[in-house]
């Protein structure tokens, strides 16, 4: 009899612990991740079973896939054709497959053009407007290994792991946010979402995602998940969310980032030259002679005028002017223009020592413009009146108009947690909730 009631006594003791325990909102759980950076638009993809037992379902048909069978999808005309295992290749009558793990396994997917990613988990494959478009099944915290890695480094594991451990608790935030109000599927592209590189980029950040599990920034009234935004570099400053996509968020707001400066290399600060010409003709005006910033309080760029020699303006956003410029799709260096927080240099033209009408200063991305001329100085490159832009080089000509040089420091739009600031901040000492205590307003981790 006693035993009885020691065992009720327990039993009821763990259902009072039960309810009393806060709500844990982000346990693991499958998430749909559609692949639009490396693979989107694809009319030819290659999936091989590189582990795990797997079953292809094509309509109502399902086939045993285990470990080393291949898919190949394509289109003829405008259907859709598939190709199981080398056999002859068949039109497919449905527009979605879907290959589902028995055991949790990983898929590699390869295209024509040489896109070539391993994910864990599932894949549906739908085939819509000539092309396949594919969603990754994954489990969240699988998919924060894919996130972590790729949105800062594994390399940051040495030193810098609090940064990590900041980065997946941000990360899982955003998952949460995004996935849980409505939107069932999000996506692996840095430009919609956050980047997702699959299994490809794991490494030691896996540690930081593990040694997190769980844990989401909640807002400390409403105990619901923030916008847990993130950029490269803050420049120094981080920038109010209002001023970027022009809604209030108590959570992300601008204040100095002192942890930021001095770090970061290239996208610490660079430099972009543009002639004259080129920037007037980029916005719809002629050759800008006169060009004028307004700001926020950050030192962002508002919006910028540019005036040209026939009295004709024009004015855009920073963002517009940024968006002009970025590089897209090409390796980050120091001659690129990487966000909004910069200053604007004019260099007039005038006449040089040997009596051309241009200008007399070099393009250099190591050491500071310099005016004037010397033999030694006309043998080391372009002159600046043939520079067209720092990212498309020269042309064979001189113009007489004149060249922009844009400073600037920081990586992307500035708002909430500094990556390149939370690996300095990791690196003498702070902790990751201090990490993120720094970059989130009135949060606390949940």
């Amino acid at each position: 009899m006693l035993q009885i009631v020691y065992r009720f006594l327990c039993l009821c003791m763990a259902l009072f612990i039960l309810v009393l325990s806060p709500a844990t909102p982000c346990q693991a759980n499958e998430i749909s991740v559609e692949l639009v950076w490396k693979l989107g638009q694809a009319s030819w993809v290659e999936i091989d079973v590189e582990q795990g037992d797997y079953q292809l379902i094509v309509e109502t048909t399902i086939h045993k896939f285990p470990t080393g069978s291949t898919l190949q999808l394509g289109w003829g005309g405008w259907t859709p054709i598939l190709r199981i295992n080398q056999e002859d290749y068949q039109v497919s009558q449905g527009s979605v497959l879907e290959l589902r793990g028995n055991n949790l396994g990983c898929l590699r997917v390869k295209t024509p053009e040489g896109n070539d990613v391993v994910y864990r988990g599932g894949l549906q494959l739908n085939w819509e407007n000539g092309h396949w478009r594919l969603i990754n099944r994954v489990d969240s915290e699988d998919y924060l290994k894919g996130v972590v890695p790729i949105e800062m480094s594994n390399e940051w594991a040495h030193g810098g792991i609090e940064a990590l451990k900041a980065q997946a608790v941000a990360a899982r935030t955003f998952l949460v946010r995004h996935t849980e109000n409505g939107q069932k599927t999000i996506t692996d592209s840095p430009d919609i979402d956050q980047a997702y590189a699959g299994k490809f980029v794991e490494g030691e950040a896996s540690a930081a995602v593990d040694a997190t599990r769980g844990q989401i920034l909640v807002d400390t009234q409403s105990k619901q998940p923030i916008e847990a935004l993130y950029s490269s570099h803050s420049g120094g400053y981080t920038e109010d969310a209002k001023n970027v996509w022009g809604t209030t968020d108590i959570h992300n707001v601008s204040h100095p980032d002192p942890y930021s400066e001095g770090v970061g290399g290239a996208v610490a600060n660079w430099r972009f030259i543009v002639s004259a010409p080129l920037l007037g003709s980029t916005f719809g005006v002629g050759p800008v002679r006169n060009v004028e910033l307004d700001k926020f309080p950050s030192g962002r760029v508002k919006s910028v005028r540019m005036e040209d020699g026939f009295g004709h303006s024009q004015t855009v956003t920073g963002r517009t002017f940024v968006k002009a410029f970025y590089p897209f799709g090409q390796p980050i260096r120091t001659a690129a223009f990487l966000g909004s927080l910069f200053e604007a240099q004019t260099i007039a033209p005038q006449l040089d020592l040997y009596g051309k009408s241009g200008l007399s200063v070099f393009l250099s991305t190591e050491a500071p413009l310099v005016s004037g001329t010397s033999s030694a100085q006309k043998e080391q490159g372009p002159l600046l009146t043939k520079v067209l832009s720092s990212s498309l080089g020269t042309s064979a000509t001189s113009q007489p108009f004149g060249v922009f040089i844009f400073e600037g420091q920081g990586w992307g739009h500035g708002v909430g947690m500094s990556q390149w600031g939370a690996y300095h901040m990791a690196q003498i000492g702070y902790t990751y909730k201090e990490i993120l205590s720094f970059y989130y307003n009135n949060t606390l981790i949940q």
